[in-house]
């Protein structure tokens, strides 16, 4: 058979190439180092082992696809073919990392945020948000691994730095793909001395406003002074931003651990006067509180902080499992059922914290009691909390559950409702004699409903 290399050539795919190449290349020694040369020429350069790469990220953005209709015609980028490339594109410049060229993957990390911040991101379908977050993920990682090589110039990553410091709140930290802020300390971090890290900290600490964002770098500079031994512009740093709830927060861990709790409990009171200042929640620094004088073994103000939080809170359940640890045996009963009229209660989504307090304290009397109370008397709660009620209520509920079944199938119909009824019928069973009244219940349903064949359906097992 006669062989023609053109021909071949035509179906020989790029695996078939590279087979052949490295085999040939493994057996020839010159070949394989004049290829060797050839290529590192090529991707081992800082400039040329990134125009490859650069390009294809160019060529990605390019793709767009027709969000209009028959009427309008407006093509936006693909978000999703984007993300597909310029991901492959980044497994490639971190093999550029790993060969020794940092400087190649850097500047590919850095052309992909540009392009990006250049496009209109308002314009990412929902399905791609997840891939966008990925793909940035991805390219931080890899920035931070590159700009930290000893293998790029301090000038290479000085102009890496101001393009990321440029690029603070742009649209890509606005829509979250990117958190600029966190990238820029990360870079910062890896690739510059601690008073440059120092400087670019103040200059962040003296923009931010919000208080969240301003602890977390007060936080990171507190860590730095104390890495580079300043100690006196440490506490005074600490000092200056006490307000902050981080800030405080770590010096009360502090003092807690040197067993330095009158100190931590000024701290935590300081916070309570500042938020009742400033109008803010003072829950948090109450909840300290409780935890200092827990480790002091300070019964009596455990009991009257915790009272007071379970009573403002509405009910709350932490609360409660702590006083019951707390208060005597003897006065618990009293002290409970005080606080619990003190405290205004209430239901949400089907459940209770007052009546999952008295299946705690195995209270039938009072379950039943409010189960039977007209706000409480709900399917969704008698579902819950009937079985907690005991033998001696089952007949009275039982006769409360049929009742609002036959109420609610008359008002409602539909396969939801159906399911919704076989439900509380299935509730219904763990009561004493409850499968009775439910085999009943069941027979007069189909008797008077014999024409609704999907309910009929729904409660065949009764």
């Amino acid at each position: 058979m006669k062989k023609s290399l053109k021909k071949l050539l035509e179906l020989a795919t790029l695996g078939d190439l590279k087979t052949f190449v490295t085999d040939y290349a493994k057996a020839n020694r010159l070949f394989g180092e004049k290829l060797e040369n050839f290529l590192s020429d090529i991707y081992l350069d800082a400039e040329e082992g990134a125009d490859e790469l650069i390009g294809r990220l160019q060529d990605a953005f390019m793709e767009t696809k027709n969000i209009g209709d028959k009427w309008h015609y407006e093509e936006v980028i693909d978000w999703a073919k984007v993300c597909f490339e310029a991901d492959e594109v980044l497994t490639d410049a971190r093999r550029l990392l790993d060969m020794g060229n940092a400087s190649a993957a850097l500047q590919v990390c850095i052309q992909l945020i540009e392009l990006a911040d250049e496009e209109d991101v308002n314009t990412v379908d929902e399905m791609d948000e997840w891939d966008m977050s990925n793909l940035f993920d991805n390219c931080v990682n890899l920035l931070v691994e590159s700009i930290s090589s000893k293998n790029v110039p301090i000038e290479e990553k000085d102009e890496a730095v101001d393009f990321l410091r440029k690029k603070l709140k742009c649209d890509l930290w606005n829509y979250g793909y990117l958190d600029t802020d966190e990238l820029l300390r990360r870079a910062v971090a890896a690739s510059q001395s601690d008073e440059s890290r120092l400087r670019l900290l103040d200059n962040i600490i003296a923009e931010e406003t919000e208080d969240y964002d301003l602890g977390k770098y007060v936080r990171e500079k507190v860590t730095l002074l104390d890495k580079m031994g300043r100690q006196q512009e440490k506490r005074e740093t600490i000092e200056q931003y006490l307000y902050l709830p981080d800030i405080r927060k770590d010096e009360i861990n502090k003092a807690m651990e040197e067993k330095d709790y009158p100190k931590a409990l000024a701290l935590a009171e300081d916070g309570i006067r500042i938020a009742n200042e400033t109008g803010k929640a003072d829950k948090e620094w109450l909840e300290t509180e409780i935890d200092i004088y827990s480790h002091m073994d300070n019964k009596e103000m455990q009991i009257k902080l915790c009272r007071l939080l379970f009573v403002r809170g509405n009910g709350r359940m932490d609360m409660y499992k702590h006083l019951k640890q707390i208060v005597s045996k003897e006065e618990w009963k009293t002290f409970l059922y005080q606080m619990l009229s003190e405290t205004r209660m209430s239901v949400f989504f089907g459940s209770s914290i007052e009546a999952d307090i008295y299946v705690a304290e195995k209270d039938t009397e009072r379950i039943f009691n409010f189960l039977m109370d007209e706000p409480c008397h709900t399917l969704d709660l008698f579902d819950k909390y009937a079985v907690h009620a005991g033998d001696e209520h089952a007949p009275e509920i039982l006769t409360e559950y049929v009742s609002m079944l036959i109420k609610y199938a008359e008002r409602n119909m539909g396969a939801k409702h159906y399911y919704r009824i076989r439900q509380a019928m299935e509730a219904m069973t763990k009561l004493k004699d409850g499968k009775t009244a439910a085999h009943q219940l069941a027979e007069l349903f189909r008797n008077t409903y014999r024409r609704r064949s999907s309910f009929l359906a729904e409660i065949k097992e009764f």
